[in-house]
């Protein structure tokens, strides 16, 4: 399910903000200030990725008979398949990916502004057993920005998929 972040619900109080005191404070110093970070919250380009990991630990959970450091791993490998802009964080047991469009979309640095991203997120198994569990969390840019990928839809599958054929059949990567 693709939520709303609540984040998106500080650019209309910015932009009012901003139009209230008029061209010549928004041309100032301060008022470029507002006016970007209107801007970067509006199109996904601040905070966005701290607001999908704060949803850490509430589901849905999908559960794999894979250890946590191999799924990770195939969950990076399963998300290189769809985008370049793949993020791995072992430290916190999680891959961000970053659906880009245009000229930015083979770019794999984390900055350029994106159309949807997910963050997946690989915990170990309910009760200590040798599987994991992967929570899917992903947002798009915004309602007339929105991204290709159905990140919460199309992942599950392409994951069974892959831990099936983990060890026979290759995952391969865009580029």
């Amino acid at each position: 399910m693709n939520r709303a972040l609540p984040l998106r619900g500080l650019v209309p109080a910015l932009l009012v903000g901003c139009l209230a005191a008029g061209p010549v404070a928004c041309s100032s110093g301060t008022g470029k200030t507002v006016q970007e970070v209107a801007v970067n919250v509006f199109t996904l380009q601040s905070g966005v990725v701290t607001e999908l990991r704060d949803l850490r630990g509430t589901g849905p959970f999908l559960a794999y008979d894979v250890p946590p450091e191999e799924m990770l791993g195939i969950v990076e490998a399963v998300l290189r398949t769809k985008v370049v802009a793949v993020f791995p964080n072992p430290r916190a047991a999680e891959v961000i990916a970053k659906e880009r469009l245009g000229k930015e979309a083979a770019d794999d640095w984390y900055g350029p502004p994106s159309r949807s991203m997910v963050v997946v997120m690989v915990h170990p198994a309910a009760g200590g057993g040798p599987g994991s569990r992967v929570e899917i969390h992903a947002t798009d840019r915004g309602p007339f920005h929105r991204g290709r990928i159905a990140w919460e839809r199309e992942l599950p599958p392409l994951l069974y998929e892959a831990v099936r054929h983990r060890g026979v059949t290759p995952i391969r990567p865009l580029r």
